[in-house]
């Protein structure tokens, strides 16, 4: 239809030129070769003109429907703010629903979990008192059954039994309270010499224990001071930038062996010396970050904490003095626990973590195996940072896709809440690739740099405390 219009206008065009010329050379008279420029030119000009509007019309049309277009994004645009309002809505308000249901049942937990606790203390302390003093009563009991007078000490004859007069009455009297009191005697005596060893009986099967030989060597290290301490680096990607440092002990044997954490961190904590060790390792810890802050570096430090030692009443209070007398530091040192440590914290431990965070401390927890973990309560006391093992996150193991989030979108999860991801144990380039791919930010493993000792003019001046005298078990 368009066409056939254009060809109908191009004729009505050569019309109007053809009786323009011919007007002028019948009824003006002019030269024919000027009626046909005239003629040429007139047409020309009409078929611009026409020309002009249809392109006028073509404009209009094309911005009109730019315009419907626009339109219509912006409705699209108005229904996915609301759609992605109404999700972020729920995002919240389910999680927020489900912690104000959740905590007070834990808090109850907690509570009863601690008196409980409390309960086993007493009950092991009432037994073991209850003990101490059978044991001592049957001795005193054996004792005095053995140090009584013979019945020939006492009776002259059986005629004396029938007829007594008041002299053998009397001196049968005297003789036994004479032979009495010496016994009386002898057995306070004998219960003073013996009541001692009895208080260290419990000490028997302690040393029979299996690994009491461990104990001693551990004990035997940290008192001789030879508590070493190893740094490895986490870096930034992709520039493999130093961005913190994680401080972890070794013990040295007598033999000059090399205890490995795995090796001893059990039994210390069972044997209540982990708070020395501790105490060992805060106080180096502090010696870095001065002498990192001389060199005008701002590396961080991970400082790994037993829960024993925020529970230790008689450590605690002098290591929180110390780090308030060291806050300074608060940005740098970030205090480290074990997923597994921090899922049986309880409220004890729990206070203990926030006298370290009002002072501006910061936390860690590492060896996560459990991606379900409640993190946002986590970030409201303090952790700011999360370490998960490489293998965990590109091997997809069952029990982390068993989880309710894929292990690849688990960084931008903590994100959310202020937590920043650390990938630890990587090994090969290839890992540090499918990392860059998932936006991980920071890693930690022997491709960088493995545990290195730190120098002994670094920790020059470090002070070595003695260690906490505790009774092992």
């Amino acid at each position: 239809m368009t066409r056939l219009a254009n060809i109908s206008i191009l004729f009505s065009i050569s019309a109007i030129a053809a009786s323009c010329g011919t007007v002028m050379v019948y009824l003006f008279a002019r030269p024919v070769g000027e009626a046909i420029t005239v003629s040429f030119t007139v047409m020309c000009s009409m078929i611009f003109i026409h020309f002009m509007l249809i392109r006028s019309q073509e404009k209009s049309a094309v911005s009109e429907a730019v315009n419907r277009l626009e339109e219509r994004i912006a409705v699209i645009d108005d229904d996915v703010g609301n759609l992605e309002g109404r999700l972020t809505g729920v995002e919240h308000d389910i999680p927020r629903r489900t912690r104000e249901e959740i905590d007070p049942l834990f808090a109850e937990v907690e509570v009863i979990g601690s008196l409980v606790k409390q309960m086993a203390e007493a009950m092991a302390d009432m037994e073991t008192r209850i003990e101490d003093q059978g044991i001592a009563i049957e001795d005193q009991r054996t004792r005095q059954a053995r140090l009584q007078p013979q019945p020939a000490q006492r009776l002259a004859s059986p005629q004396a039994l029938k007829e007594p007069s008041a002299d053998l009455a009397s001196q049968a009297a005297a003789a036994f309270a004479t032979g009495a009191g010496q016994s009386m005697a002898a057995v306070h005596e004998s219960f003073v010499e013996t009541r001692a060893p009895d208080m260290k009986r419990p000490a028997a099967p302690r040393m029979n224990h299996p690994n009491a030989a461990l104990a001693e060597e551990i004990r035997a290290s940290i008192e001789a001071g030879r508590v070493d301490l190893y740094l490895q680096p986490i870096v930034t990607l992709p520039q493999r930038r130093v961005r913190y440092y994680e401080a972890l002990t070794r013990l040295r044997k007598a033999n000059g062996d090399t205890l490995e954490p795995i090796e001893f961190l059990q039994e210390a904590d069972r044997t209540g010396q982990m708070p020395a060790i501790d105490n060992i390792l805060l106080f180096r810890s502090l010696q870095i970050l001065k002498r990192l802050a001389t060199r005008n570096r701002e590396a961080g430090l991970f400082c790994n904490l037993s829960p024993s030692t925020l529970m230790d009443e008689n450590f605690f209070p002098g290591f929180l003095e110390f780090v308030r007398a060291n806050d300074t530091y608060s940005e740098l040192l970030i205090f480290e626990f074990s997923q597994a440590d921090v899922a049986v914290m309880s409220a004890i431990e729990y206070e203990s973590l926030a006298a370290l965070a009002e002072l501006g401390f910061r936390f860690s927890v590492d060896r996560i195996t459990d991606l379900r973990m409640n993190f946002r309560a986590l970030a409201d006391r303090g952790f700011r940072f999360a370490k998960l093992h490489a293998s965990r996150l590109l091997l997809h193991e069952d029990e982390l896709s068993k989880s309710n989030i894929h292990p690849a979108d688990f960084g931008s999860l903590l994100q959310r809440y202020g937590i920043e991801l650390i990938v630890d144990h990587v090994e090969s380039e290839s890992a540090v690739l499918e990392l860059l791919e998932m936006d991980i930010r920071c890693a930690q493993g022997f491709l960088f740099s493995p545990p290195r000792p730190v120098r002994a003019d670094v920790l020059q001046g470090a002070p070595n405390p003695r260690p906490l005298k505790k009774e092992a078990c």
